[in-house]
């Protein structure tokens, strides 16, 4: 296939070309009807305009960008040093931008690199997408999987492999295979996720379903929550009812409505829950607050504090802790720990305790010395339970 040269400057009417182009800088290309047709490749030494739909086999931009005042369907690739302006839709295999990338309209391909930044405003179809910079999508997106060294916006209804993030990521609903963000992380509506690993801060603005959680600094859910697992290392904030399997927190957990735990709680400070907790597990090392929580296991730590009731087949109290009513199995109150009320089938209580209501046990019971209790203890047939 032979080649024609366009000088740089020129502007020239096409329609059909048979070979292949090789264009100097600033050459703007005018489609006779509306769309220009090149059987080969783009050569250019610089900037390309393109005033009209473009089909073509390939194209590269050396030290110059491209700008398309129509569609752009290349059945080949694109290679663009500095930007790529498409002011209708994109139809590509392989882009690849120095600099940055805006397509109007609809975006398809199977690769698409920017170095710089990257906005696309209609709907996105593409297999995997790097960015150094920024990436903005306003329309619905398909896509395999999204790698930027900036930030992330996705404004549609997201379908999703894979988000990694070096700064920040806001997403408006879809479904999401796993997201890794070094900062932060926003899902304005409704979103599915299997994995979420960031390191800063994630919050869920709307009703959501996650899998396997771990973030670094805070995690909070301002609607209803089903979950996997939520590892995080500061602070946990549920806004409303959540499910799930395990919650582990090194700070804090607040949640304003009921919980339900098949698996384990654990955190490392403080838990406040206005609503119901059901759980398999507690363990909680400062203070641990609650309308109700009915475990398998209790624990609190020593020297904290538990506000509210809990029942659960074994509650173990750590010395110097303070509880209110206990209702269980096998209860055990380490030294100078202090209860309202317990009532449990077998019970151990330390020296130095104080009972400050009343004791009732079906089994067995054991005192230390040095036992402040309000009142005997009363075997009985049957115990007052939460239920």
């Amino acid at each position: 296939m032979s080649v024609e040269k366009i000088e740089s400057g020129k502007t020239i009417e096409l329609d059909t070309v048979n070979n292949n182009l090789e264009l100097g800088d600033g050459v703007t290309l005018v489609a006779k009807k509306e769309t220009i047709v090149i059987k080969g490749s783009i050569v250019s030494r610089g900037s390309i305009e393109v005033e009209g739909n473009l089909e073509v086999a390939s194209i590269r931009c050396k030290r110059g960008g491209l700008e398309i005042e129509g569609d752009l369907k290349v059945a080949k690739y694109v290679k663009i040093d500095k930007r790529l302006i498409v002011e209708g839709s994109l139809i590509c295999p392989e882009v690849g931008v120095g600099g940055t990338l805006e397509v109007t309209e609809e975006i398809q391909s199977d690769d698409v690199k920017v170095g710089g930044s990257v906005k696309l405003y209609g709907n996105t179809a593409v297999e995997t997408i790097q960015v150094g910079g920024t990436l903005k999508v306003e329309g619905d997106s398909n896509i395999g999987t999204i790698s930027v060294g900036g930030s992330v916006t996705l404004e549609g209804e997201t379908e999703l492999e894979s988000l990694r993030v070096g700064g920040t990521g806001r997403v408006n609903a879809g479904k999401i295979g796993s997201v890794k963000i070094g900062g932060s992380f926003k899902a304005e509506s409704e979103v599915e996720v299997e994995s979420i690993d960031v390191g800063g801060s994630v919050k869920l603005e709307s009703d959501s379903k996650v899998g396997q959680v771990s973030v670094g600094g805070s995690f909070t859910a301002e609607s209803e929550l089903e979950f996997d697992t939520i590892r995080v290392g500061g602070t946990v904030t549920l806004e409303s009812d959540s499910k799930g399997d395990t919650i582990s927190v090194g700070g804090s957990l607040k949640a304003d409505s009921d919980l339900e735990l098949t698996g384990k709680l654990k955190v490392g400070g403080t838990v406040s829950c206005e609503g119901n907790v059901v759980v398999d597990e507690v363990s909680v090392g400062g203070t641990y607050k609650s309308a109700s929580t009915k475990a398998k296991y209790f624990k609190i730590g020593r020297r904290g504090t538990v506000i509210g009731p809990v029942q659960a087949d074994k509650i173990v109290i750590s010395a110097r802790a303070t509880v209110e009513d206990l209702y269980g199995g096998e209860i055990i109150l380490e030294e100078r720990s202090r209860a309202k009320n317990v009532y449990g089938d077998s019970i151990y209580i330390e020296e130095g305790t104080r009972i400050l209501g009343e004791i009732q046990y079906t089994e067995e019971i054991s005192l230390e010395p040095n036992v402040h209790l309000n009142s005997e203890p009363k075997k009985t047939k049957g115990l007052p339970r939460l239920d």
